[in-house]
């Protein structure tokens, strides 16, 4: 039978009455996330709609290489598209479980998004997912197990990830047959069941399949209940702990029964009782939880929101839901290969739809073309400052920097201009001969290239454990200390684990690129700066690093270097790694001393190291096998590059868990 699914989830099965969750986490630990291929008025749109525009908040951008690296496994790779819009924010909570509130995905639910990320190891957060215009949301996950893994400063089990995604899939597949309500019933409730169970067999999950399955008066084509008994089974294989996902499994469950018993019976549906129900614990989302903090207006009118706490949701809103006989395919993910939607009005005004340049709908396949359209606010159109003059009452203004100036001269000069003997016009403008010789060009931090750093670039990559130097490249050569500093600071509680002054001849050393180094970046010349820090980072952490204005100048002192105050040089490390201590002097390790180092991996999978393959008549090491973190002393014999292994093996079965190579400078 065909049922026509109701918008906003209106059961208040006692959230009403709850406790509201307490955050734990300050402000610093909101991760947000923003879809690389925004332009500027979506992006501003989208900060504006989360209600953290201008904030100085911890951001990550989402490419479409990371949605492959996602989805790859389980969506073909010409269904994901080429470009990403989707956006999160995420705020980590003590309890309450997780609480998710979306806008503009028109596939993926709420409840899909909470119930999935409980699988991949989330317990207690707040969740905001959202794009500029209307995305199905089958990527949404990947930005915002990204923030959370972030936000938290740990990364989630990689196998749990695998099994999140795969439930999400999973859902919109079966989605796609019998409806979103219906799918996230029987995926939530059967994982329920196979995580309370002791001990869970192929037979249990096909009772469990079918028991659900009836109860719910659903029917699985064959296929899909092969996809979902291979789910089961692998979340079968997983160690959940039911207690801490809980409250949220719960939620959903008693979402999807409001939405089920409207679906069955509209007119004689009556919401449950509080105090009747058993799932009265359930807390509503705190009063300054990031649900409630957005802006319902920013995105325009016609916005799909929808949340896992109805009274987060505008009373305004009506999203609708799918049908579940239109045949929507997961081809329609966060990234579109050529999308055409409305940019949304940034003034809450509504964008009417052009007839001739909206989306065609053919066979309940949507296709979006966004970057084609050019941007509308109010009805009119704003034209990029770049490509073509600003247009005022119809004629052309040209820029003050590019205009030339007004000068009223006398009638009877016959073109010619007089001067004083100052040089300065008769009018009052000064012509002066002294005009400095500027030459030097402003030190601009996007020409930096920082190592290391943990961006979309590298696919996010972690580096070891124990860094304790950072460098910083730019292609020139008239680079010296200015009067700044450099802070690397700690993304999970914003302290700072250390700054350094440029102008610290001891901690910063600044000098030319090696051949080799140019030949890496493709450089004619080039600057090194490597600063040296006292402390080594830490384990399993997430560092953000800022410089000051003036950290660096060029050596006229003509020119200095802007600010890098927002969180884009990003590190994060790994959870063993060792550290040789060589920050006493910028000159570094100098031949015939001996260094002190640690190994660090207590508290990790990693149980035995060994330091290996180094050149016998470069350095010596006093240990070499380590069981457990600890010391040892390194003896540089000679001048020159010095390289070594270490590697971490795991207690099972010895297996070699990462080797990391490491070369060091010898003055």
């Amino acid at each position: 039978m065909k049922r026509k699914f109701l918008a906003v989830l209106t059961s208040v099965i006692c959230l009403a009455a709850a406790v509201p969750s307490t955050s734990v986490y300050a402000d610093g630990r909101k991760v947000l996330t923003l879809g690389a291929d925004l332009n500027d008025q979506q992006r501003t749109a989208i900060l504006n709609y989360f209600g953290v525009n201008g904030q100085n908040i911890q951001t990550l951008t989402i490419t479409n290489q990371d949605e492959r690296n996602h989805l790859g496994s389980y969506v073909p790779l010409e269904q994901i598209g080429t470009r990403t819009y989707s956006c999160a924010l995420v705020s980590p909570t003590n309890s309450g479980g997780i609480q998710v509130k979306t806008a503009n995905l028109s596939w993926v639910t709420s409840n899909m998004i909470a119930t999935t990320l409980s699988t991949s190891g989330v317990v207690n957060c707040d969740v905001l997912a959202a794009a500029p215009f209307e995305v199905s949301g089958t990527g949404a996950l990947t930005g915002i197990i990204m923030a959370y893994e972030t936000a938290v400063g740990i990364n989630l089990d990689t196998t749990k990830k695998e099994v999140a995604t795969k439930e999400l899939i999973t859902t919109t597949n079966i989605a796609n047959n019998i409806g979103q309500v219906q799918a996230t019933e029987i995926v939530n409730e059967s994982k329920k069941q196979v995580i309370q169970g002791d001990v869970i067999s192929d037979n249990d999950i096909d009772i469990i399949i079918n028991e659900v399955a009836d109860e719910q008066n659903i029917s699985l084509s064959e296929e899909d209940r092969e996809m979902l008994r291979d789910l089961l089974t692998q979340i079968a294989q997983q160690d959940y702990d039911y207690e801490q996902m809980k409250e949220t499994l719960e939620r959903v469950e008693a979402n999807m029964n409001d939405l089920l018993a409207q679906q069955e019976d509209a007119e004689e549906y009556e919401e449950s009782d509080p105090e009747e129900d058993e799932t009265e614990t359930l807390q509503t989302a705190a009063p300054d939880s990031i649900l409630n903090q957005t802006n319902d207006e920013a995105l325009g009118g016609g916005v799909i929101i929808d949340a896992t706490d109805p009274t987060t949701v505008p009373e305004t809103e009506a999203p609708p839901q799918t049908d579940p006989n239109s045949g929507f395919e997961i081809f329609n993910s966060d990234s579109y290969s050529d999308p055409n939607p409305e940019t949304p009005a940034t003034d809450g005004s509504e964008i009417p739809q052009n007839p001739e340049t909206q989306a065609p709908v053919t066979d309940g396949e949507i296709t979006l073309e966004p970057e084609t359209q050019a941007p509308v606010t109010g009805g009119e159109i704003t034209l990029e400052p770049e490509t073509q003059a600003p247009l005022t009452g119809g004629e052309i203004t040209l820029e003050p920097e590019t205009q030339a100036p007004d000068v009223e001269l006398p009638s009877d000069l016959n073109g010619e201009v007089p001067t004083t003997d100052e040089g300065v016009l008769d009018g009052g403008f000064d012509i002066g001969v002294d005009t400095p010789d500027v030459t030097a060009q402003p030190i601009y931090t996007s020409e930096m290239v920082f190592d290391p750093m943990t961006s979309a670039e590298n696919n996010y990559a972690s580096y070891f454990a124990g860094q304790n130097e950072l460098n910083i490249y730019l292609p020139r050569t008239d680079i010296t200390a200015g009067t700044g500093s450099v802070s690397i600071n700690n993304s999970a509680d914003y302290s700072v684990l250390e700054t350094v002054e440029f102008d610290d001849t001891t901690k910063v050393q600044i000098q030319p690129m090696t051949s080799e180094e140019l030949l890496a970046k493709s450089w004619t010349e080039g600057t090194k700066i490597t600063v040296y820090l006292s402390k080594p980072l830490g384990q399993a952490s997430n560092y953000y690093v800022t410089l000051t204005e003036d950290a660096l100048m060029t050596t006229d002192g003509s020119a200095h270097s802007e600010a890098l105050s927002d969180p884009y040089w990003t590190i994060q490390t790994t959870e063993y790694g060792f550290f040789i201590d060589k920050a006493e002097t910028s000159a570094g390790i100098t031949a015939g001393a001996t260094a002190s180092g640690q190994i660090m991996m207590d508290g990790t999978p990693a149980a035995y190291a060994i330091i290996q393959n180094a050149d016998p008549n470069m350095v010596g090491f006093d240990t070499t096998e380590f069981y457990a973190s600890g010391s040892f002393n390194a003896t540089f014999y000679a001048a020159g590059k010095t390289a070594f292994q270490v590697a971490f093996y795991d207690a099972v079965d010895g297996n070699l868990l990462n080797t990391i190579d490491y070369t060091i400078t010898v003055q």
